[in-house]
């Protein structure tokens, strides 16, 4: 019996020792080290050009969290932007509709040399707006709630481009 234990406690010492060394192997990186590691390779980036006000939102709020490009890109960003809204009546005897937006961006990033495709995805998120008696609030609370989703939307693909280029390093 006191054989037995004595096993269960090496095991045990031995199990936390593992696990130790494996949590001490993985590295845990700031936001300032994650940019610096990734801005040069985004600011290589070339957007696309711009035909419909959503694009041109997305695009700047893309640039603003990128920053500045550089003049000669090495890698080509294409998306689509897509939108759905749907609407219902929020309270019994009142005209106000509540309008669910589900907006999502489809993106291929394009390595300009070799015409190669580095990377693929899709961002999503949905708002919620319109709680508003009058037609013309419901509509401006809609746009404004479309606005915010572009502006998200080109967060995260951000912070997916930047995945992508700190695991290519690796």
């Amino acid at each position: 019996m006191w054989f037995v234990n004595q096993v269960q406690i090496i095991i045990k010492l031995a199990s936390v020792a593992v696990l130790g060394l494996a949590l001490a192997s993985c590295s845990v990186q700031t936001v300032s080290q994650v940019n610096a590691l990734t801005d040069t390779q985004l600011r290589k980036i070339s957007l696309p050009e711009t035909t419909t006000r959503p694009e041109q939102l997305f695009n700047q709020a893309l640039e603003r969290q990128i920053g500045s490009f550089d003049v000669s890109s090495q890698y080509d960003l294409s998306y689509k932007i897509t939108s759905a809204t749907s609407s219902s009546l929020s309270a019994s005897g009142s005209s106000s509709t509540i309008k669910n937006t589900q907006m999502s961006v489809s993106y291929t990033l394009t390595d300009t040399q070799t015409g190669d495709i580095l990377t693929e995805g899709a961002v999503s998120a949905t708002a919620t707006s319109g709680t508003i008696t009058s037609y013309y609030g419901q509509d401006e609370s809609a746009r404004f709630a479309s606005e915010r989703l572009l502006g998200l939307l080109a967060e995260r693909m951000h912070q997916k481009l930047q995945l992508y280029f700190l695991s290519a390093e690796t």
